[in-house]
Order: C-alpha cells, then structure tokens, then sequence
C-alpha cells in the first residue's frame, strides 16, 4: 500500500471519518482503493472510492442514478451545466446512461490527509447541493 494511501487513512481515523481499505497493507498493486461512505440531507448514502496510486487519488462515485430514457438531452445539459458550475467535481453518464462524478486530488503523503479529507468532503458537498437536479432526470 502506498505511504500516502496510509497517511489518509490514519487521518480519516483521526478525524473519526469511517473509512475502508479494500487494499491490505503489505499488497504492491497499483492502485488502492478506500472507500468512504455517506449520507446528507438531499443525497442518498453514496460510498465514494479514492482511487490511490504514488502521486494522487481518483476520486469517484461509480453510480448515483440512472438516467430515465426520455430525460436523456436534459440529462446532458444539466451535467454540461454543473461541469461549468462546479470546477473541482466533474459528473459524466456514461453509455448505460448511468450519471457518475469524479474528482482527481494531488496526494502525497505530507498533505495525503488535509487534500484527501478536502477533497472528499467537497465531493460530498456538492453532491449533497446538486442531488435534487440530477433526481429530476433519473428513472
């Protein structure tokens, strides 16, 4: 696991963010993922998956909802709408017209904890403000 990957989590624990490791400490992948799970006043719970490697986190939140078949253009204004809205958060929907966000977060192991913890708590901030526009276009 990488030390910035570490260096987040011992923070989140820290901070009394529940979190989980789906990389064993002593594994070499590539990747690891932690997940943090969460709930706001207009967003459902979502998980978001950080997506860690040597320098930085893939931030992303695999699936909010379904597009509903007719609300497909409407659909795609709204996310070129929050895109241009929201700078740090980028949502997409993907060809099963499932709505995604994601975010990428530089992430060493000196700040792996203030820019992680930000940059998910932001995340989760928009989602939360954005949640009852995109509940207008899914099925």
């Amino acid at each position: 696991m990488y030390p910035n990957s570490v260096e987040l989590m011992r923070e989140m624990s820290a901070a009394g963010i529940e979190h989980r490791s789906d990389t064993p400490l002593e594994d070499d992948n590539m990747i690891d993922t932690i997940r943090v799970g969460w709930a706001g006043h207009h967003l459902p719970a979502t998980t978001i998956l950080f997506r860690v490697n040597d320098r930085g986190a893939h931030l992303e939140v695999e699936r909010l909802g379904e597009v509903a078949p007719d609300k497909r253009p409407q659909a795609l204004e709204l996310l070129n709408d929050l895109n241009g809205t929201y700078r740090w958060v980028k949502f997409s929907m993907d060809e099963d017209d499932v709505l995604t966000c994601a975010s990428d977060v530089f992430l060493v192991p000196e700040v792996a904890g203030l820019f992680g913890i930000a940059a998910m708590g932001r995340m989760f901030d928009t989602l939360d403000e954005v949640y009852p526009r995109l509940a207008e276009v899914m099925g």
